[in-house]
């Protein structure tokens, strides 16, 4: 009896690993998208007369995997963006909404959805890694 609760519990830490596993995509460019926020956080719908705008971080998964130091890479008013990689390491992008009045003043800001967090707001986590090439190689026979 002992054996079969460890092996099921052994199972159950394996499967939850499983379950919140970020998905790794190796490029040097990745577009992400993100669904519009309609809606203010009481579930009543944005005013009319304000804006939303929405800032794209990104976090080195490695020197900063608790997000503490992400860049901000630009704020946009459409619902996708590319990232470029110059830079060789593993990143996690996150999106925040910015609510702006009708005088264009910032009024509110959301929490970041980060990539990497399995849940509603991120059904399939992910990070994208970016690995300079190698040189090709010489004299060739």
């Amino acid at each position: 009896m002992k054996k079969l609760t460890l092996i099921i519990a052994i199972l159950a830490i394996v499967s939850a690993g499983f379950a919140n596993a970020v998905e790794w995509h190796t490029a040097n460019e990745k577009t992400i998208a993100w669904d519009a926020v309609t809606t203010l956080i009481d579930g009543n719908p944005i005013p009319a007369n304000h804006t939303l705008k929405y800032r794209i971080y990104l976090a080195n998964a490695i020197t900063d995997p608790d997000k503490t130091n992400a860049a901000l890479l630009v704020e946009t008013d459409q619902l996708s963006y590319s990232i470029v990689l110059n830079t060789e390491g593993k990143y996690f992008a996150g999106v925040q909404a910015v609510r702006y009045d009708e005088n264009n003043v910032e009024v509110s800001i959301s929490g970041i959805n980060w990539s990497d967090i399995n849940g509603e707001y991120t059904p399939n986590p992910f990070g994208i890694q970016h690995f300079i090439p190698t040189e090709m190689p010489k004299n060739l026979r």
